[in-house]
């Protein structure tokens, strides 16, 4: 996922131009512009990738959308996950465009806690002078709170990409673990972020402060 401005997309091709076979991309289909894309299924509960059922593929990046509910993106990625056993959870990496952290909408600490989450990796790009201060109190506040999550910024041509996409979990939620070793509590239907309420509302809620973006 990214934030407006991060452009996680051509980040990614750029890291990953040399791979082979190549990694492929997908948009949500109301951003694709005619790119492979995925969509979502049953009634918005699953998740349908185009174009990306060569075996012979290396990486799927899936780029989430920050204008969409991310609990009900996350759990069609589970739903797919569920039904493709060709298919594994790699990271959940969010971009974050540094500038906005000097002037942030309403309400960005809870959207950032909610999706740090689900995060391996925080990457922020663009940072300048300004905003170095913000990134270090961002970066200082999941540190004390004990987030085993990685943190980069961007913009070196020696970025760690291996250390980045290594497939090793760093997140605090566990629900894109194996469910057999799985406490109770740690199930995806008891994750603080996708429990429900008896009326269906999420008993945590991710606000949507990119919608209008």
């Amino acid at each position: 996922m990214d934030t407006p401005g991060a452009n996680a997309l051509q980040v990614l091709q750029d890291a990953t131009s040399g791979d082979n076979p190549p990694s492929v991309f997908l948009l949500h289909e109301n951003c694709a512009d005619n790119e492979p894309s995925w969509k979502p299924t049953d009634g918005g509960n699953g998740l349908e990738l185009d174009k990306t059922t060569n075996a012979e593929l290396s990486e799927i990046f899936i780029i989430l959308s920050h204008n969409l509910s991310l609990p009900q993106q996350i759990e069609a990625v589970l739903q797919l996950l569920n039904k493709r056993n060709d298919l594994t959870m790699g990271r959940f990496l969010l971009f974050l465009h540094s500038p906005i952290l000097l002037d942030p909408p309403e309400n960005f600490p809870e959207w950032l806690d909610g999706v740090t989450h689900f995060t391996d990796v925080m990457l922020f790009i663009d940072r300048s002078n300004d905003s170095a201060g913000r990134i270090k109190e961002f970066q200082d506040r999941y540190r004390n709170m004990h987030y085993p999550m990685e943190s980069y910024i961007l913009g070196k041509k020696n970025d760690s990409w291996s250390k980045i996409l290594d497939p090793t979990p760093r997140r605090i939620s566990h629900i894109f673990d194996d469910p057999e070793l799985l406490e109770p509590e740690d199930l995806p239907e008891n994750d603080r972020y996708l429990v429900k309420l008896p009326s269906g509302e999420r008993k945590r809620v991710i606000p949507l402060i990119f919608r209008s973006s």
